[in-house]
């Protein structure tokens, strides 16, 4: 069975839609937590140099968000 490009392009319109859809809600908390930290007046690239410099992603990275808004409240 052949498939078309257009075909094929709706396909993965459909499978990103799902998946995004499908993520925890985590993902949209660390964006809130970010924006929050942004309004601190905390500068993007000192967030990045802490989590990259104690080479954290993921669940560990979106905690120490969490723990380092926290603390500055």
């Amino acid at each position: 069975m052949k498939i078309t490009k257009s075909e094929l392009r709706r396909i993965i319109r459909e499978e990103k839609a799902r998946l995004i859809k499908e993520q925890p809600a985590g993902r949209n908390e660390a964006f809130d937590i970010l924006d929050e930290l942004r309004g601190m007046g905390i500068p993007d690239s000192m967030i990045v140099d802490y989590l990259v410099g104690n080479w954290m992603s993921g669940d560990d990275a979106f905690q120490s968000m969490v723990d380092f808004r926290d603390n500055e409240v």
